[in-house]
């Protein structure tokens, strides 16, 4: 890496962002925050929890439907389309990351980016001794350097009820076989979750806005500031307050809370 950059600091982009230094400077920050700065901490019964009890707390109705389209009328509202219905309402957000949603919109958009694919498996096995000269700690990070191995970071994640050891690889695409068998002695169970994550960061593309149109959102534009669950629920508050000075007319955030009297659908 450049000399301003030290070996840790590169470690802990790639693991945190499956990425190297092309990342704009928050998310860098981001990163640091994640990996090399206090503590870490999550929801106890999972982070799901979190937009779980969220949802319940709204008192929101969940319509169980695949939107197709968002469609502005000549009065200023909005028709959602689904696979099987159609709707009319005064706001609509968009909670969803727009590359490959597949909703069509009638207003313009940001151009859409590019997403880091990022590939979790979680081997359930024994490690190999990886790390020349010692044992392996409980977490091995790489950099992005082409001299780098095929894997951005191994952690120990626990055991199994049958006391095996259960590790978590991050690749930028699915290991083979052959790679596994590379990483590990042997292996009992093996468990993929492959997905685009997050932005492919670009310090030279400008940060897109929350409002596509007049009462049209976008709660994952903040995304492409940094991805995190924290960052996720500012961009949540942010546009809950843009939607209710919209409907309201005010010019200033909600200080009381976001549509106590109207009707909210998921």
């Amino acid at each position: 890496p450049p000399p301003t950059q030290p070996p840790q600091v590169w470690r802990a982009f790639h693991t945190n962002y499956n990425q190297g230094l092309s990342v704009n400077g928050f998310v860098g920050f981001v990163s640091l925050a994640g990996g090399m700065v206090g503590s870490l901490w999550r929801v106890k019964e999972g982070n799901y929890e979190l937009p779980k009890r969220l949802l319940e707390a709204s008192g929101a109705a969940v319509l169980a439907e695949k939107v197709v389209s968002v469609t502005k009328t000549p009065e200023g509202k909005f028709t959602v389309k689904t696979d099987s219905s159609g709707n009319e309402y005064d706001a609509v957000v968009i909670a969803t990351p727009l590359h490959n949603s597949g909703i069509i919109l009638d207003t313009p958009t940001p151009t859409k980016r590019p997403f880091q694919r990022t590939v979790a498996t979680f081997v359930e096995g024994t490690l190999r001794d990886l790390v020349p000269g010692s044992s392996n700690p409980s977490d091995i990070l790489t950099t992005a350097s082409p001299s780098q191995p095929f894997f951005s970071s191994i952690g120990f994640k626990g055991r199994s009820e049958s006391g095996e050891r259960i590790y978590k690889v991050f690749t930028k695409e699915p290991m083979s076989d052959t790679q596994i068998e590379e990483l590990f002695v042997s292996v009992r169970d093996v468990k993929v979750v492959d997905w685009y994550a997050y932005p492919h960061y670009n310090t030279s593309l400008p940060l897109p806005d929350f409002e596509l149109d007049k009462g049209l959102y976008h709660l994952n534009a903040i995304e492409h500031a940094a991805s995190a669950i924290e960052m996720s629920c500012i961009g949540g508050r942010n546009v809950a307050n843009l939607v209710w000075t919209y409907l309201t007319g005010a010019t200033g955030p909600n200080p009381e809370g976001i549509c106590r009297d109207g009707k909210v659908e998921l």
